[in-house]
């Protein structure tokens, strides 16, 4: 067996295996109001009060299995999988708000590239497949829907920088205006593909909040890739080139990607916009090849480990890959870890340091607070030996915090062998709705949310709740990390006002912070890291004197 077609394999089970838990959420029943919603909490459970609509999102990977013959393929061609994929496609004309949109997380929503974008870029494939099943008053209420659904992604962004949403805007527009010549788009392109330019960092990173998050970024990569198909763009096949230069960086010996080093502490790793340009970039096929053995480790993100809300994110990013598989060269690029000399790397914008020094590999975050992996090597793999998310702790009057954040006015230096930090400590939120926030909540979007400006806005509101809220406490963390052929050197400096109550403190811990529904799934490497608890002495020597310093060395 040929090293692309282990490769291909890998993909299409991941893929192909959760097609039958997609249909188990789509009412197949083609005398049912609700026949095609893919929301079973919504039509069969009847635990919620409105559709969500990036269910609808599953058709994508459903088109993929209706239309390629992967091995062992049960659904390719089959009569009922196009009835089913045109219902699902129907049911979208039913759900649709009049400027566009469609509702995600609750009423009103008017969701922009998450929902809307995502949905329109399902629609283009699954129109393609399922066109000759349409009559003439379907094909005109299908196109009339995702003409509407592009403009509005044309028109619109969204409160708070999210690149890769950016480019999920991008992607299905653009693939709209080739799908049915709609020139009259190509302005609204060029305006929202100067936005998102404007959030690529010179040294490889798009911008992902209030910084650069290794797991959106590979889904950027996979966008734009998808895009270049369609519409070649010299300008935006440079930002990918230059994405996976820097995602190298987080693809890790014991083959897990990304985590709490970035800005939305995502694992995710989308594999389709390597594979698309891997036979340009050898590194992308390094990366894509690594880690299609981490996730039969795993590791990573696969549909199987997501929630009913996410799984159908993933079946077509496997499928598109297993479809569009890659030839290996003889030789692939070394990964920075591979390199058979020391190396080290330093990118100041996005505070990105590390390096790999004799049996080392470790990466630090240094904008969120010297965030740090350390691995040790092993041939052609290694093993974690520490996942450290800086301190974290709670108030005796029940404030959380954590050092483990974007501070704007932190500092950081970094060099071949070592960096600082200095970085203040942050709140925590974790605010969950009771039945009358919820009434509450939904009587205010359905008086207020019909209007769009007032949608956007609530929803801006919402995210910057929920997401970037956050305030001052006065703990502060210098963080001093050195690192030579023997290990690593961590020396935390914790200080903090005398009268200020600290109930407990953690330090080191793997503890992701953020509100991301895409994060916080669970991975092996877990099992294999912990933190350090502060001890009684330790805290009462913080409380006399205002200062504690705690040296670790990792070999």
């Amino acid at each position: 067996m040929s090293i692309e077609s282990g490769i291909k394999d890998i993909y299409t089970g991941l893929g192909l295996s959760q097609v039958p838990r997609f249909l188990s959420t789509m009412d197949r029943n083609p005398l049912s109001p609700t026949y095609g919603c893919a929301h079973r909490e919504y039509w069969l459970a009847r635990a919620v009060d409105f559709p969500s609509s990036i269910a609808q999102y599953g058709i994508l990977g459903l088109t993929l299995a209706y239309t390629t013959p992967f091995p062992g393929n049960q659904f390719h061609d089959q009569p009922k999988v196009g009835q089913w994929l045109k219902a699902g496609l129907l049911y979208l004309t039913g759900i649709q708000h009049n400027d566009g949109s469609f509702d995600e997380f609750y009423p009103n929503e008017r969701g922009w590239a998450g929902p809307t974008g995502f949905l329109l870029h399902a629609m283009n494939h699954a129109y393609v497949a399922v066109k000759d099943l349409l009559s003439d008053d379907e094909e005109a209420a299908v196109r009339a829907m995702m003409l509407k659904a592009a403009r509005f992604l044309g028109e619109n962004d969204e409160i708070g920088v999210l690149a890769n949403h950016h480019a999920m805007a991008l992607l299905p527009l653009g693939e709209t205006i080739e799908l049915f010549d709609a020139r009259e788009l190509e302005p609204l392109f060029e305006e929202r593909k100067a936005d998102f330019l404007t959030y690529c960092h010179e040294e490889g990173w798009c911008l992902e909040y209030d910084g650069v998050d290794p797991g959106y970024l590979s889904a950027t990569v996979t966008f734009l890739a998808r895009l270049l198909q369609v519409r070649p763009d010299p300008e935006l096949a440079e930002v990918a080139r230059k994405a996976i230069h820097f995602t190298q960086y987080f693809v890790y010996p014991d083959y897990h990607y990304g985590g709490t080093l970035g800005s939305r502490e995502t694992f995710h790793f989308y594999s389709h916009g390597y594979e698309l340009l891997g036979s340009e970039h050898p590194l992308a096929l390094a990366q894509a090849s690594h880690m299609a053995r981490g996730f039969l480790k795993g590791a990573s993100v696969y549909p199987a480990l997501q929630a009913e809300r996410y799984f159908v994110y993933r079946i077509p990013e496997f499928l598109f890959s297993a479809r569009d598989v890659a030839k290996r060269p003889k030789k692939l690029p070394p990964l920075p870890w591979q390199e058979p000399n020391d190396t080290s790397f330093y990118f100041e914008g996005a505070g990105i340091w590390g390096g790999k020094r004799g049996d080392y590999y470790a990466v630090a975050n240094l904008a969120r607070g010297g965030n740090i992996k350390i691995f040790r090597l092993k041939g052609d793999e290694g093993e974690i030996i520490t996942s450290d998310c800086g301190i974290s702790g709670i108030l005796e009057n029940g404030t959380m915090f954590t050092s483990s954040w974007v501070d704007p006015s932190r500092r950081f230096t970094g060099h071949e062998v070592e960096a600082s930090v200095t970085q203040r400590c942050l709140t925590l939120h974790s605010q969950t709705f009771d039945p009358v926030k919820m009434t509450v909540f939904r009587t205010g979007m359905a008086a207020l949310g019909w209007h769009h400006k007032t949608a956007y806005h609530l929803k801006g509101l919402i995210r910057k709740v929920l997401m970037l809220r956050n305030k001052t406490v006065p703990v502060t963390l210098q963080r001093h990390i050195t690192f030579n052929s023997s290990g690593v050197t961590i020396t935390d400096e914790i200080t903090a006002p005398r009268t200020l109550k600290i109930k407990k403190l953690l330090v080191g811990e793997e503890l992701p912070v953020r509100y991301v529904p895409q994060s916080r799934y669970f991975q092996p490497a877990e099992l294999k890291v912990k933190g350090y608890n502060v001890s009684s002495t330790e805290m009462k020597k913080l409380k006399d004197t205002g200062k504690l310093v705690i040296t670790r060395h990792f070999d």
